[in-house]
């Protein structure tokens, strides 16, 4: 489904009138993603950039991610 992962998706099911938002890891795992959530994040966001604060790139990323998340780095192989 995903070219470049991580993905977010938007789904629609026009005739009910009904959506979904999914996220996509590399190893093609699909969450579900409460729209609200996705708005205030994207907030945050825009207020960040506003405020000129960059957005971490390269090992800034997992650093970031083990301080504030508790999260352990996992190696991923390339099938």
């Amino acid at each position: 489904m995903c070219d470049k992962p991580p993905c977010i998706h938007v789904v629609v099911d026009w005739r009910r009138k009904v959506f979904a938002v999914f996220f996509e890891d590399s190893l093609g795992n699909i969450v579900q993603i409460p729209s609200s959530r996705l708005v205030d994040a994207c907030r945050k966001v825009e207020e960040l950039l506003k405020k000129r604060v960059r957005e971490a790139t390269g090992d800034l990323i997992d650093e970031l991610a083990e301080e504030f998340l508790g999260a352990e780095l996992i190696e991923e192989c390339e099938e």
